[in-house]
Formats: C-alpha cells, structure tokens, sequence
C-alpha cells in the first residue's frame, strides 16, 4: 500500500488536471501516471479516482457513458486544502 503523502499527491495531482480542464477517465490517467515520479500505478490511480467519485470531489460532466470527468466545488475545496 502506498504512502498517505503519496496518495495525497496522487489526488492532488487528480484534482489539480481536473481543475484545468475535464477529462475522460484513460486520459487523466495517462497525463497524471506520466506526470507523477511516484511510481503511480493503474491499481493506485483507479483507488484514488474511485474514492474521489464516491466522495463526491468528481463527477462526470454529463450522463454520458463515456462523458469526461469534472471536478466539484467539493473538489476544489479540497484542492484548495491540499495545496496549503
């Protein structure tokens, strides 16, 4: 299991790429594991991503099977928190 700071980077990290712009889930996955030097896993990104959608910091843009991800204003705050 990872670190606590390194799943608090993971998130921010997360959060920080959905704050710029939203994002399909493969492709946020894809910047942020290439972006990260963690060795940041698919097992890893998946159990952050799950836990921010559940929580509520990350919703789906719209309906949409396939629809890009967004953060929240849950999200930010958080965000915000995660950078101080």
């Amino acid at each position: 299991m990872r670190s606590l700071n390194e799943r608090l980077r993971l998130a921010r990290a997360v959060l920080r790429e959905l704050n710029r712009q939203p994002l399909g889930r493969t492709n946020l996955e894809k910047k942020i594991v290439r972006r990260l030097d963690v060795h940041a896993t698919h097992a890893t990104f998946e159990g952050i991503f799950q836990y921010l959608v559940k929580s509520g910091y990350v919703q789906k843009s719209e309906p949409k099977h396939r629809a890009p991800y967004r953060i929240t204003e849950k999200g930010k705050k958080l965000l915000e928190g995660l950078q101080s």
